[in-house]
This record gives structure tokens, sequence and C-alpha cells, in this order.
């Protein structure tokens, strides 16, 4: 009977890939709590605040997340005061996101304290290695379907 390992779990790629991601989720997660964000809302402020996305398809899309999810976090928003939605201009039915005051002082605060979660990372590889990693990530993600329903 032989000893040999079937698996490694230490060394196994999507174990390793989930340790990334919740060191990186716990850090983002803590830094957006003390705002009182969670990791949804911030992608939405993001969406709305940066990207100048104001439909909620074009939202869920950018974020990828399916609509559901994009409109239940769209609803608890409103109720706290962060977006404003209104109708369409043009068509009563299309819906017209916009980020209150509140929602862009705290978009204001985020945006440095995430940033520094990702130089924390981007600081331990090269410039060569940062794009050779930008264009792994890129290979791997492609074609790959989206549409959560949290992130």
């Amino acid at each position: 009977m032989s000893n040999a390992k079937r698996y490694n779990l230490q060394t196994g790629f999507g174990y390793r890939f989930t340790i990334i991601g919740q060191t990186n989720s716990r850090r983002l997660e803590a830094e957006l709590h003390k705002l009182g964000l969670t990791r949804m809302k911030w992608c939405v402020l993001v969406a709305v605040g940066e990207e100048k996305l104001h439909q909620p398809s074009q939202i869920a899309e950018f974020i990828g997340i399916n609509r559901t999810a994009a409109s239940r976090t769209l609803r608890q928003m409103e109720a706290e005061g962060l977006i404003v939605r209104t109708g369409g201009l043009g068509d009563k039915r299309s819906t017209n996101v916009t980020l209150t005051d509140k929602a862009q002082g705290i978009l204001n605060q985020a945006i440095p304290r995430v940033a520094f979660i990702g130089k924390w990372f981007r600081e331990k590889l090269s410039p060569v290695e940062l794009e050779q990693l930008e264009n792994i990530l890129n290979k791997l993600l492609d074609g790959e379907e989206r549409g959560f329903s949290q992130l």
C-alpha cells in the first residue's frame, strides 16, 4: 500500500486562492464596517459615485451580481439615506439611482481605506509580477459566469 499523498491541501490552487480571498475580505470588511458599509453597498457606491452608472441593471452588471441582489441592496441603501431612486426622464418605468451627500461623504472616506488594502498586497510584488498577475487573473476570469447573489 502506497503512502503517497493524493492531494496536498496547503499547495492546492483553490485552497490558496481561498486563503488570499478571505484575507483580503477580512481586511476589506473590517474597514467598511467602520463606515457602516457592507461589501455590496461599497460596490454600489463605487458603481454610482465613481463609474457614474445610474441604472440598476448597469449597476448589477458592473458589480457582477444578479438584479435581485442589486434591488435588495438598493432598497436597503435608500432606507438608510445613501441613495435616491427616481423615475427616468424619458421613461417613467426606468429608475435612476443617485448618491446622497451622506453617501458621497462615506465614499470619500472609504476610497483611501480600501485602496490601502490593495496597496498592501501589491507592494509584495515587483512591477513585472503585478503585470503578470493582472494578466493571469484576467485570463482565469475570462468567460466565467457572473451574476452572484452576494460577493
